[in-house]
């Protein structure tokens, strides 16, 4: 009896010791574009979106599908093809508005500036997923 009750034991301390080895993946998205008369910010932490569309705040939570879909987009972005595309001169009369698109996987951080109304269509096409998610 005493037997059986230590291989119960050692069962489940190995099951659940097997349980914990699973990776766990960080994830976290951060957009920002904003002027002195406009705001459009974008941020998933966790499982949560929050899309701030010129003081019109939406949420949802997002299921792990979802968070698997907007993971994949985006890490199917190629960092080093977008480049900056906003101009110093259109910034200071407020002809572009800047946008701060950051994401972070895991260990891996990415940071691009773009000009907010001329975004690379690879960045439209994951705003417009998550609107979807959010409507």
């Amino acid at each position: 009896m005493k037997s059986l009750l230590h291989l119960m034991l050692v069962f489940i301390t190995i099951s659940s010791s097997c349980q914990n080895q699973e990776t766990i993946k960080q994830f976290s998205l951060s957009y920002k574009a904003q002027t002195r008369g406009f705001i459009y910010k974008i941020n998933i932490h966790k499982d949560t979106l929050e899309i701030n569309n010129n003081g019109i705040i939406k949420n949802s939570v997002l299921n792990n599908q979802q968070l698997s879909e907007i993971e994949k987009l985006v890490s199917n972005l190629n960092f080093d093809e977008i480049k900056s595309n906003i101009s110093i001169a259109d910034l200071a009369v407020d002809k572009a508005i800047e946008g701060v698109f950051t994401t972070y996987i895991n260990d891996n951080e990415q940071l691009i500036k773009i000009d907010h109304n001329n975004r690379p269509i690879q960045l439209s096409e994951l705003f417009n997923k998550l609107e979807e998610y959010v409507e």
